[in-house]
């Protein structure tokens, strides 16, 4: 046998650090001095304990894997619902906090006798972490995998339930259809007087219904008002106002008309605020003037054409009134007495034409007055007169100065009223107060 042979096999009784010197023997090729190396450990019962130095490393790997594996995965709760795997839950809390859920979603939507009688098995089980449902992501795997009821978009009205759509947007449909119908263009502000929302809850499947079902269904229950608030502009005509004023160039009773009236134009901004169509409130925003209103401008007539009106004022001022139309001293008093003192201004109680103007032994320096419709006026014991016979009087035209003249114990102006001739009594016509003797 060759001698490089049996030296090189007199080594594999050596200690196990020249092993790896048997690699360095010379065959043709590595593979083969890897099975001669292998054949050789064996026939020479050579150990295969690794070395103690190994022995870190191969702990920390050891708990490397323990360590990625208590993070990854972690004892779970397996549910299956009628026979179908819907998830993993980490606690029995969870599981029946979302069924209690369910229960009382249900029970809100009007089913009060409702029971959730799927046939739902819980086993133990593992599961990776990520997997674990939460209580909701359990409620909608539950309420989907059920036979009577589902996952809803249920509208609410002040928190009561109104009616569901299978989904958000169908119940978001019915919405805007709702808010849309009153609208008269895309800038008005439509919304909802009540508590109007849409949530996603689980309900009975015999609540779900489709958004035009639905619609029609709140349009005829009128459950839900809508309030419009929006905004219009227009014109409106600007009334014009009419001017009156006195003329002593057209006689009495006369109206002409020196200016016509023309009416203006203002442009109005206005907020409008309707419920279900109905206006409730019109709020003027703003008015600009586009073209002003033009005043009607009417003269009337002040000079006198000796025609009374029929209205009489009072023919003196800060008086007393001392006597009244009655008997006095056993005879009848045909007018009243108002005292005043000497010089006051008298007035004619209304137009009209003197007729007398004079002194006299009773009625001292006296007027009467013509009206020309019925009616005269006698003004008696002046201390002078400021008109003749034949004049034409306006209505507070002075015409003489209180006196003390003819049979009087006191100045003061007598006044009369006479219709047809015959004396009435002037408080009929006047109210001059309470008498004072």
């Amino acid at each position: 046998m060759d001698n490089n042979l049996v030296g090189s096999l007199k080594k594999l009784h050596r200690p196990a650090k020249n092993i790896k010197k048997l690699a360095w023997l010379k065959f043709p090729n590595d593979r083969f001095s890897n099975i001669y190396f292998k054949a050789k450990r064996i026939s020479n019962n050579i150990p295969t304990i690794p070395k103690l130095a190994r022995l870190p490393a191969i702990s920390i790997c050891t708990a490397c894997f323990l360590l990625s594996f208590a993070l990854t995965f972690k004892p779970a709760f397996n549910i299956t619902v009628n026979g179908k795997h819907i998830g993993f839950a980490d606690s029995m809390s969870s599981i029946n906090l979302a069924k209690n859920l369910i229960q009382s979603s249900i029970e809100k939507s009007g089913q009060a006798d409702f029971s959730l009688s799927d046939d739902i098995e819980i086993t133990p089980s593992i599961s990776l972490k990520d997997s674990i449902k939460t209580t909701d992501e359990l409620v909608y795997s539950i309420a989907n995998s059920s036979e009577n009821i589902c996952m809803a978009s249920v509208i609410t009205v002040n928190g009561e339930i109104a009616g569901a759509c299978s989904s958000a947007d169908d119940a978001n449909f019915v919405l805007n259809s709702l808010l849309g119908q009153y609208k008269s263009n895309s800038s008005d502000n439509a919304s909802f007087v009540q508590d109007v929302k849409v949530i996603t809850i689980p309900v009975s499947s015999d609540l779900v219904s489709s958004s035009s079902m639905l619609l029609q269904h709140l349009k005829n229950e009128k459950s839900i008002d809508v309030q419009v608030i929006s905004s219009a502009q227009h014109t409106e005509s600007i009334p014009y106002q009419t001017q009156k004023i006195e003329s002593d160039q057209i006689e009495q009773n006369i109206v002409k008309i020196m200016q016509f009236g023309k009416n203006g134009i203002a442009s109005v901004s206005e907020q409008i605020v309707t419920l279900n169509g109905q206006e409730t409130q019109r709020t003027v925003l703003h008015r600009s003037v586009i073209t002003p209103a033009t005043d009607c401008i009417v003269a009337v007539g002040t000079k006198s054409n000796g025609i009374g009106s029929g209205q009489f004022i009072t023919p003196i001022s800060g008086y007393r009134f001392s006597s009244a139309f009655k008997i006095r001293d056993g005879r009848w008093h045909k007018g009243v007495d108002l005292a005043a003192p000497v010089g006051t201004p008298i007035y004619a109680a209304d137009s009209g034409v003197v007729t007398i103007s004079k002194l006299s032994d009773s009625y001292g320096y006296y007027v009467v007055i013509d009206h020309q419709n019925g009616l005269k006026t006698l003004y008696a014991h002046n201390s002078s007169l400021l008109v003749k016979e034949g004049d034409i009087i306006s209505k507070g035209q002075q015409i003489a100065l209180s006196g003390n003249t003819g049979n009087s114990t006191g100045p003061h102006l007598h006044f009369e009223i006479h219709s047809n001739d015959v004396a009435v009594n002037p408080e009929i016509f006047l109210n001059f107060g309470t008498e004072v003797s």
